[in-house]
């Protein structure tokens, strides 16, 4: 699972280089948090690879953030 993690830490980084964010983590993550309504502690989680986010918050970032969710989508029964 720590693979797929940081895949999705890099492809969320991407996103953010796309939008023009600084570079700076703490700036990220402030930014981050602000466009999904979520703490900066959990932003930061997400940037640094150390969270992956379920399929709902996943489809809810997909409409915040030009990124391929496919890849990070869990099989739910």
């Amino acid at each position: 699972m720590e693979q797929h993690t940081k895949h999705f830490s890099d492809e969320l980084n991407k996103a953010l280089d796309d939008l023009g964010a600084p570079i700076g983590i703490r700036e990220r993550a402030t930014i981050l948090s602000k466009m999904l309504h979520i703490p900066k502690q959990e932003a930061w989680g997400l940037l640094d690879g150390h969270l992956t986010p379920d399929n709902q918050f996943l489809q809810r970032m997909s409409s915040e953030i030009e990124i391929d969710i496919k890849p990070f989508l869990k099989n739910e029964k």
